[in-house]
């Protein structure tokens, strides 16, 4: 590749090839989970060329890689922007504004052929910046400049951007009335939208996001009609959809937050479904794993199953294998998960009377205690635990074996709860009793 040497301030009607290498520190706006981003440069009101969409990673740095011919006849400053798409598929208006930056040709290739940064200003406490390279090309180069989109400012794009405007401002200044108008327009583009409309699930999750974040507020109250409106916008993105994880990650988002406020196991038991269904659709690296997976989502949904009371019937059953699902190998709830799990089809072991569900508390039990060496917190609850269920299964099947495990584990527990220790009682009651048996 060759390239001209000019003398600044007479680049008019030169190419030039701006290459777009990295962003760095991508703010996540609005608190809203972003489908991707990409980079927009501006031609003049009418026109703009567009970066490829591409997937939020969890790294500080978000690689791009594109190079576009520019005609400075064309192009006569640098104006871009780095937006976020709330869609992977077909976007709903541009997305929302993190970043924006404008210059003159003569301060960007005034730096020769290095790569430089520009920043941007600050985004909920984050300051981003963009990576970029730009050199003239010798006139004989004869290389097509870029073709620029036509920008169609049809009325649902334009009150869609007004809408995430709004709605940001609301985030930050927490004014109602920006978050009413932010709803009156993500209304009005739902309401343009009909049943077939490509657009139609992303209105409706425009809409219900911004709801949302009013009913956490509580400056809504109608959750009811918000998850309804993320459960219709699912129902349109089915598997197979891009953005069908994300409507997943939507609808988790307002049954947790709805369990948060009205504590209905029915809420935290949905979402602990969907959580399975989601997680598996995350790529490891992607930002949307790195938040499914977290403290606020999996996490949370896992905790709050694990603190619910135990319940012998075959739905509360399901919860808890769906639950043991989610906590994989080297999970740190898997004990918790398969504890709960063992208590359950142990309970209804007591209902019903089927050895083998009691043969099953045992083998969840028996992995538990394998996942808690000593010295870890919970150990003695996991040995008093599974001491119980072989107990039991001594009663039932008079194997001296399970007596004889049980005793045996029953007296570490002692060990581990010397005088004043709060299971201390607890674990002296259940030695006796199987002493006991083992003399007779």
């Amino acid at each position: 590749m060759r390239y001209s040497t000019i003398m600044p301030g007479s680049w008019e009607g030169q190419l030039v090839r701006l290459e777009l290498i990295s962003v760095n520190n991508l703010p996540i706006p609005s608190k809203r989970m972003p489908a991707g981003f990409y980079v927009s440069i501006n031609v003049d009101s009418t026109r703009h060329w567009k970066s490829a969409i591409r997937v939020v990673s969890s790294d500080e740095s978000e690689m791009l890689g594109d190079i576009v011919i520019l005609s400075l006849r064309e192009v006569p400053e640098l104006s871009l922007e780095i937006r976020v798409s709330y869609e992977l598929g077909r976007m709903l208006g541009n997305g929302e504004v993190v970043g924006k930056f404008k210059t003159s040709w003569d301060e960007v290739l005034n730096r020769g052929n290095e790569s430089f940064e520009v920043s941007f200003s600050s985004v909920n406490g984050v300051h981003s910046s963009l990576t970029l390279k730009a050199a003239v090309l010798h006139p004989y180069d004869n290389q097509d400049s870029a073709l620029f989109d036509s920008i169609i400012e049809c009325e649902r794009s334009r009150d869609t951007d007004v809408g995430h405007d709004r709605f940001a401002t609301y985030v930050t200044s927490k004014t109602v009335s920006h978050l009413n108008d932010a709803v009156k327009h993500f209304k009005s583009v739902l309401d343009q939208c009909s049943a077939d409309d490509p657009h139609r699930a992303a209105a409706l999750t425009n809409l219900a996001w911004a709801r949302l974040q009013g009913y956490i507020r509580n400056d809504f109250q109608d959750i009811d009609s918000i998850t309804s409106l993320f459960r219709e916008a699912l129902a349109l993105r089915p598997q197979g959809h891009p953005d069908h994880p994300l409507s997943i990650h939507y609808l988790i988002s307002a049954l947790t937050w709805r369990f948060k406020k009205e504590r209905t196991a029915a809420h935290i038991h949905e979402s602990a479904e969907l959580c399975c269904k989601l997680l598996p659709l995350c790529p490891e690296g992607t930002f949307l794993r790195s938040i499914a997976a977290g403290a606020n989502d999996v996490d949370y949904v896992i905790r709050q199953c694990n603190d619910l009371p135990t319940d012998a019937s075959d739905e509360g059953i399901h919860l808890r294998r769906v639950v043991l699902e989610l906590c994989p190998l080297g999970n740190s709830y898997r004990p918790r998960a398969l504890d709960m799990l063992a208590q359950a089809v142990e309970a209804r072991f007591h209902q019903r009377g089927a050895i083998d569900d009691l043969a099953e508390s045992i083998e969840h039990g028996r992995e538990a205690l394998s996942l808690c060496p000593e010295g870890h917190f919970e150990r003695d609850m996991y040995l008093n635990n599974l001491a119980a269920s072989l107990t039991y299964h001594f009663n039932h099947q008079g194997n001296s074996d399970d007596l004889n495990e049980a005793i045996s584990l029953y007296e570490e527990a002692l060990r581990l709860c010397p005088v004043g220790h709060n299971s201390r009682i607890f674990s002296l009651d259940n030695l006796d009793p199987s002493a006991s048996c083992a003399r007779h």
